[in-house]
């Protein structure tokens, strides 16, 4: 059963206008449901945090930018459907984008998504809808500190 989550719409750095931009051509030749979209994301913080464990579409490992082909190979796309409502607007389909060096990608409450054009200005409310299998549970987010176990602070040096 799916499940709806609110949110915001967040003002972006801009970096992915050129980053999604250049990814574009490599996501039309192996994932085409995605060619109509901007190239650029919708930043989104959500009011639950959203973790997808299954993604609906992974792609192998794409040489989009030039240093990918020296240094790592290429870098991995997860996507994963769902209906985008912006407020005062009709829903439309779109995917969450998980890209694999994004420095969102670890926040289960900040969402980047590809989606056709849609007309909105500055910062509106937003529904996303995800028709996948979906649960509700308690996402534990961790001191996460180096060689600690995260229950005391390291000792000072």
């Amino acid at each position: 059963m799916g499940v709806k989550i609110k949110g915001k719409v967040q003002k972006g750095l801009g970096e992915s206008q050129n980053t999604v931009k250049e990814q574009m051509p490599f996501f039309r030749e192996c994932f085409p449901e995605v060619k109509d979209c901007k190239p650029a994301t919708i930043n989104i913080l959500l009011e639950k945090p959203l973790v997808v464990i299954t993604p609906d579409f992974t792609t192998a490992p794409l040489p989009w930018h030039p240093a990918f082909k020296i240094v790592k190979g290429g870098e991995i796309f997860r996507f994963l459907r769902i209906t985008l409502t912006i407020d005062g607007q009709p829903p439309v389909p779109a995917w969450v984008y998980k890209a694999q060096f994004s420095p969102y990608r670890d926040n289960p409450f900040y969402l980047e998504v590809i989606a056709p054009p849609i007309a909105f200005h500055g910062t509106p409310g937003c529904t996303i809808e995800v028709a996948s299998r979906s649960y509700e549970g308690v996402v534990v987010i961790g001191a996460a500190q180096r060689g600690g176990s995260g229950d005391t602070p390291p000792a000072a040096a």
